[in-house]
């Protein structure tokens, strides 16, 4: 498939860009080439091949999850006791936004 400078110009301005007109016959290319990478693909026989729902599926078979339980490990006055200044539950910080 050929991406022409048209399709690239219109593609700009639907994701309002500002391509600079050096890079216009560039990405025309490029995109040129990664849509015939994607037609070789399409030419690939895949007969019999089970589709990846999940790159673990096969490996969750095999070996046993850890169960997920839920834990408390940081409580508020944990976090807060390294806190320089506090006021209640927040941290304190200096003012940065004048």
């Amino acid at each position: 498939m050929i991406v022409t400078r048209h399709e690239i110009i219109r593609a700009e301005k639907l994701a309002r860009l500002n391509l600079p007109e050096s890079k216009v016959e560039e990405f025309s290319t490029r995109l040129s080439k990664v849509f015939s990478w994607i037609d070789q693909l399409k030419e690939v026989d895949v007969t019999g091949v089970r589709p990846l729902v999940n790159p673990l599926m096969d490996f969750v078979d095999r070996t046993p999850m850890r169960k997920d339980v839920v834990h408390q490990t940081n409580t508020v006055s944990d976090v807060l006791s390294n806190a320089p200044d506090k006021d209640h539950d927040f941290f304190l910080v200096p003012k940065v936004v004048e």
